[in-house]
């Protein structure tokens, strides 16, 4: 699975990112913001996880890589991942590496292509996702693309030793359509994927 772009693409995991997926997420500035400890098994699961969604059959998650056109460098990850009680409802996920958080424009990009990908290919009704409340970028992109506040609840205990809590967004269809700032993406890396591909 392949989105392109001229700053950045997303496309599935291979085995040769496994090294620059586990340095990042091991990178000290990661590791403080979601008060994880030094020990890269998790990263290397996380890994092996995104993997096996790959062979899914049905496909149900897409977790991609975030890459820069230019050098073909990772900068992050992000997917949509669909609940198994609600075929038309995905939860939307975005990272990108510490030595990326100030590119908000890729991380723009890649959400674009996920909400273009989940309401036009997949056929999704909506779009949901969760922040901590002192991420403002991701409360902010999340407003950008027209989303609402739903829900705030405590969060995890990361977020709560910041003071912290969770915020949960949500989006339709019908919203993304509407929005002013949509951006109808009508590249052919779009369009070839929705003749590949059968969720």
């Amino acid at each position: 699975m392949l989105i392109n772009n001229s700053r950045s693409y997303l496309r599935d995991f291979e085995p040769a990112d496994r090294t620059a997926f586990v340095a990042y997420q091991m990178d000290p500035r990661y590791r403080r913001l979601y008060d994880l400890d030094d020990d890269p098994t998790r990263a290397n699961e996380l890994f092996d996880l995104f993997a096996s969604w790959r062979m899914e059959n049905p496909r149900r998650n897409f977790q991609l890589g975030i890459f820069d056109t230019s050098t073909d460098r990772l900068c992050g990850c992000g997917g949509l991942r669909l609940r198994p009680e609600d075929h038309e409802t995905a939860v939307l996920g975005i990272e990108l590496a510490p030595s990326d958080w100030g590119r908000y424009r890729i991380a723009l990009d890649a959400i674009s292509y996920l909400l273009e990908y989940g309401f036009e290919i997949l056929r999704l009704r909506m779009i949901v996702g969760d922040t901590a409340s002192g991420n403002e970028r991701v409360e902010k992109l999340a407003r950008w693309f027209g989303a609402r506040i739903i829900d705030q609840r405590d969060g995890p205990q990361w977020m709560r030793a910041r003071g912290w809590h969770e915020v949960d967004w949500a989006l339709t269809q019908e919203e993304w359509h509407h929005s002013s700032h949509h951006r109808r993406r009508r590249a052919m890396s779009v369009l070839e994927i929705a003749g590949k591909h059968k969720p």
